[in-house]
C-alpha cells in the first residue's frame, strides 16, 4: 500500500513540475526561428516611406525597427505589438496611420526575429526597448509629439513604459491584462479546473532564477497613477478567451485620468482591428489626432463611460 501511494505522490509531483515547466516555456522561453520570416511582407511592399533602424536597449539587447516617415510632422505613434509576435503582423495598422498624417514606429523585441536572443518577460524587460524607441524618437523627429499603441502584451509594455515616460501624451490600449498573476490564476482554473496558485509560484520562482525579476512587476494595475492625467483608449474584444475583457474593464474602471473603452462584441483577442479596419484605423487617427495635435484626421466622438460599440 506504501508503494502505491508513494508512487501516486510522486506521479502527482511530476505533472505538477511538467505542467509548470510547460507554463513556463510557453510564457518566457522566445520561439524558435521559422522558415518563413525570410518571405514575410516588409514596408517595401507598401512603398511607403521608412527607413530601417537598429537600435540597443540600455541594457546592451539589439533590436530592430521601421520608422515611417513623416517629414515636418511632429505626430509620432509607436506600435508596440503582441506576445511572441512579429512587427509585420501589425503592418496594416502602421501604414494605416502614417498615410493619415502620423510618423510611425513599429519595433520588435528582444527575444523576437531580428532582435537578440532573451527570454520574453510580459512587458517587464520589454519596456527598454521602448524606452530607446522612444529616445529615437525624440532624437530623430523635430518637436516629437509621442502617443503609444500597443497589441496584447504591447499594452502592458505601453502601459509600464509610460508610467516612467511623461512626455508621452496618449495611449490606446487594444486588449491588455491588467495583472499577470491575475491573468494565470483564471486561465489555469478555466483550462484545468485546478487552482492557479500552485503554478503560479513554481513558475514565478523559475522566473526569478532566471531573470531576477518577479511575476508582480508584469501588472498595469500598479501604475495607473502615474500615467494621470494622460488619455487613455482601451479597445478589447468581447469574444476574447486568452485575456478576457474584464482586464480591460478593470484597468478603465481603475483609471482616474481621462479613458475611453471600446469593446467590440463578437471579436476575439487583438481583433478588432479585422473586425473593421476602416473604422478601427479612423478611431485610432481620430484619438491620436486630438491628443497629439494632428488636424484633418477623423474626429470620432468620444464614447460615454460603459457604451460598448459592435
Amino acid at each position: 500500500m506504501v508503494p502505491l501511494v508513494l508512487a501516486v505522490v510522486l506521479g502527482l509531483v511530476a505533472a505538477y513540475l511538467a505542467v509548470s515547466a510547460a507554463l513556463y516555456r510557453y510564457l518566457f522561453v522566445p520561439a524558435a526561428r521559422g522558415m518563413q520570416e525570410d518571405f514575410l511582407f516588409t514596408p517595401w511592399e507598401f512603398q511607403a516611406d521608412y527607413e530601417e533602424v537598429e537600435l540597443v536597449t540600455a541594457d546592451g539587447i539589439n533590436f530592430g525597427a521601421w520608422h515611417f516617415r513623416q517629414p515636418g510632422s511632429p505626430q509620432t505613434v509607436i506600435i508596440s505589438g503582441g506576445h511572441k509576435g512579429q512587427r509585420q503582423s501589425l503592418l496594416g495598422i502602421a501604414i494605416g496611420l502614417w498615410r493619415k498624417g502620423f510618423n510611425v514606429i513599429l519595433y520588435s523585441y528582444r527575444g523576437y526575429p531580428g532582435s537578440d536572443r532573451a527570454p520574453v518577460t510580459l512587458g517587464i524587460d520589454e519596456v527598454k526597448e521602448l524606452q530607446a524607441v522612444i529616445a529615437f524618437a525624440r532624437q530623430r523627429i523635430k518637436h516629437a509629439r509621442i502617443g503609444l499603441l500597443g497589441n496584447s502584451m504591447g499594452a502592458v509594455v505601453s502601459l509600464l513604459g509610460a508610467a516612467g515616460e511623461p512626455g508621452v501624451e496618449a495611449l490606446v490600449l487594444d486588449s491588455p491584462f491588467a495583472d499577470l498573476r491575475l491573468l494565470l490564476r483564471d486561465a489555469i482554473w478555466r483550462l484545468a479546473h485546478l487552482p492557479g496558485a500552485p503554478f503560479i509560484f513554481a513558475v514565478g520562482l523559475l522566473f526569478r532564477l532566471r531573470t531576477g525579476s518577479s511575476l508582480a512587476e508584469a501588472s498595469p494595475l500598479s501604475v495607473l497613477s502615474a500615467l494621470e492625467p494622460r488619455p487613455l483608449f482601451f479597445i478589447h474584444g468581447g469574444a476574447d478567451s486568452l485575456i478576457p475583457v474584464s482586464h480591460s474593464r478593470l484597468l478603465y474602471d481603475a483609471y482616474r485620468g481621462p479613458r475611453e473603452i471600446w469593446i467590440v462584441q463578437g471579436s476575439p483577442h487583438c481583433g478588432a482591428y479585422v473586425a473593421d479596419r476602416e473604422l478601427y484605423l479612423e478611431r485610432l487617427a481620430g484619438f491620436f489626432g486630438r491628443h497629439l495635435g494632428l488636424k484633418g484626421t477623423g474626429q470620432l466622438r468620444l464614447l460615454e463611460e460603459g457604451e460598448e460599440v459592435s
